[in-house]
């Protein structure tokens, strides 16, 4: 009815397969900046393109930071929301865990909705697991993290996604947040610098600040590059054509302050990788990868 040519995708992967089955079916372009489940992509669809890195690289990292510890961890347990990003997260976390010859002692899903994880974490405890990797969304995580330390489940290493970088979860856990460990997409000392505006993450940051009065997490810089997308592929074609735009976005090869942005075949972005980050001195800095670290990775954790 309004005469749409072009969308940007909305927030969670359960939203985008949605919606863009829907792109599909009228041949519409979606450039999606927030999601990463690989449901989205596995359908054969060729209108859907994605920013951010794949589901299955949220967790890899942390994984091996895990197995290269010292001492090394030997016990995973993992737990995720019933939705479709995070039991794709903690899916790849078993295999990835696995592979890197750690024991996986609990593995569970709780239902979207859950305000009570007590419970879970008590039966966890008993199975006396180095690390846990949770995937949920940010309240989840708070509530998560803070009966954690209610039951007493002392851990060596705690990492979830998604929670620690975004707004109000040191703020509502305090000290009980310390040493929590998440995957991120962006930070603002990565060293790219981008293509069109001439910025680097840490003047992207300051820009945001300026505007918004808040340091900005991964999520406004992969918005951003999803506009720059388009504004390469209507550069390229000279005219708003949905499927000579779409043709285009397949062609995309670009560096944004974000980080470079190249598709394949399905859509994803498989140009860069991930870092991870842990709350210190509630802060997060980034501690893997090495070389582009702001601190050292704290291991094991400071148990509340």
């Amino acid at each position: 009815e309004d005469g749409v040519k072009l969308l940007l995708g909305p927030y969670s992967s359960g939203i985008t397969f949605a919606t863009s089955a829907i792109a599909e079916k009228y041949q519409l372009p979606m450039v999606a900046a927030h999601a990463a489940a690989p449901a989205v992509f596995e359908r054969g669809f060729k209108y859907i393109f994605a920013t951010l890195t794949p589901v299955d690289q949220y967790t890899q990292n942390m994984v091996t930071m895990a197995a290269q510890a010292k001492p090394r961890a030997q016990r995973v347990a993992l737990i995720h929301e019933t939705s479709l990003f995070p039991q794709a997260s903690i899916d790849a976390a078993e295999k990835q865990a696995k592979a890197a010859g750690l024991e996986v002692v609990y593995k569970e899903a709780y239902p979207s909705g859950t305000k009570d994880f007590s419970a879970m974490l008590t039966a966890m405890k008993a199975r006396n697991p180095d690390v846990l990797l949770a995937a949920g969304y940010t309240g989840d995580m708070t509530v998560i993290a803070r009966q954690r330390a209610e039951v007493g489940l002392n851990l060596k290493m705690f990492g979830v996604s998604l929670g620690p970088t975004l707004p109000g979860f040191v703020e509502t856990l305090g000290s009980k947040s310390e040493g929590i460990l998440e995957p991120i997409q962006w930070a603002s000392n990565m060293g790219w610098k981008d293509e069109i505006f001439g910025w680097t993450p840490s003047q992207y940051a300051e820009l945001f600040k300026k505007e918004y009065g808040r340091e900005p997490d991964y999520h406004p810089p992969q918005s951003t590059a999803a506009l720059e997308v388009y504004q390469r592929a209507i550069e390229k074609v000279g005219s708003l054509d949905p499927k000579a735009i779409r043709d285009a976005i397949a062609q995309t090869n670009i560096m944004t302050a974000y980080g470079p942005v190249r598709f394949n075949e399905k859509g994803q972005n498989i140009a860069k990788g991930m870092a991870v980050v842990q709350i210190q001195n509630g802060k997060p800095v980034v501690v893997y990868p090495v070389e582009g670290s702001q601190a050292k990775f704290v291991y094991p954790m400071p148990n509340p």
